[in-house]
């Protein structure tokens, strides 16, 4: 879902890691979190709507994406029209498929589309954008009370997600885009560790879609994904497939992060390098050095 990038851009202002305590599997922590999702994705987009109103240059280019502020705020929107339309199945949601439908891998079709829907939908003026927000997020929510629980929902991305899924994702493209429009307009924009460990459940559950086939084929690699006040989750890599689930049985590896830190590093939004000088990501277990490449076996999200 998110933007094509263009080079990266390495500022941040997390906070520093430590172990988490709760481990849970992907799908309990998804679900125990959906009510939180909703409330923390209206608050969110509350939030973006906020900064485009004090946006001064909507045509100020993005660090790191090949979009404007104006263009981030447009997509923001639509990604919320479009979930609501998918969760209806009305008949445009059909139809949101056929810009990417020759896409290789969940990034490139969510590329595909995103620029599809950009190009169909023409509002660029932050004001506009700021009023839609909100209202775009509580229809979502509302057509999503009507889906039961645990049906899934094929996406623009090409992916079959559950609402609590969509909603989580949802969020997450607030807290990153909301990022890099505050970037663009040089203001502050913190990610709380409540919002980013609600956006890393979520994430979990994705997470085997988006391993990259041909690069793991052959591998094997088990690795423990350990986040300050949050889960833990325990990823398992086997010839080109891959299982998350909850932690317990042995690892190659293990990465502590902090939550907003995995967040901005999964998105392409800090190095690993710089958080790992910071010491907001440090890693262990019988074979560490697996962990500098982790990001390499997967193709998104």
């Amino acid at each position: 879902m998110h933007a094509k990038t263009r080079r990266r851009d390495y500022r941040d202002r997390p906070v520093l890691p430590d172990r988490a305590d709760s481990p849970a599997g992907p799908r309990a922590a998804e679900t125990a979190n959906d009510q939180a999702a909703g409330q923390a994705l209206r608050a969110a987009a509350g939030r973006t709507a906020a900064l485009l109103r004090r946006l001064r240059e909507p045509a100020a280019i993005v660090p790191g994406l090949i979009w404007n502020a104006a263009e981030t705020a447009a997509h923001l929107v639509t990604a919320l029209q479009n979930y609501r339309e998918l969760v209806l199945g009305t008949p445009n949601a059909e139809a949101m498929f056929a810009h990417a439908a020759a896409a290789e891998t969940p990034t490139k079709h969510s590329e595909a589309y995103n620029a599809a829907e950009l190009a169909r939908f023409s509002e660029r003026d932050p004001l506009r954008l700021a009023d839609l927000l909100v209202p775009a997020v509580d229809a979502f929510l509302e057509a999503a009370a009507g889906r039961q629980d645990g049906e899934r929902v094929r996406t623009g991305t090409g992916l079959c997600m559950t609402v609590p899924t969509m909603t989580a994702a949802l969020l997450g493209e607030q807290l990153i885009h909301g990022l890099d429009i505050a970037r663009a307009g040089k203001m502050a924009w913190p990610i709380s560790r409540p919002d980013a460990l609600l956006v890393i459940d979520a994430v979990m559950v994705m997470l085997p879609d988006y391993l990259d086939r041909q690069r793991t084929a052959g591998l094997h690699r088990a690795y423990e994904l350990r986040f300050r006040g949050g889960s833990r989750y325990r990823l398992q890599v086997d010839d080109g497939t891959a299982t998350v689930t909850g932690p317990g049985r042995p690892v190659d590896c293990w990465v502590a992060a902090d939550p907003a830190t995995f967040l901005l590093l999964g998105y392409g939004r800090v190095s690993r390098r710089s958080q790992v000088i910071r010491g907001r990501i440090v890693v262990g277990g019988r074979k560490p050095w697996l962990a500098v490449a982790s990001e390499r076996l997967l193709t998104g999200p």
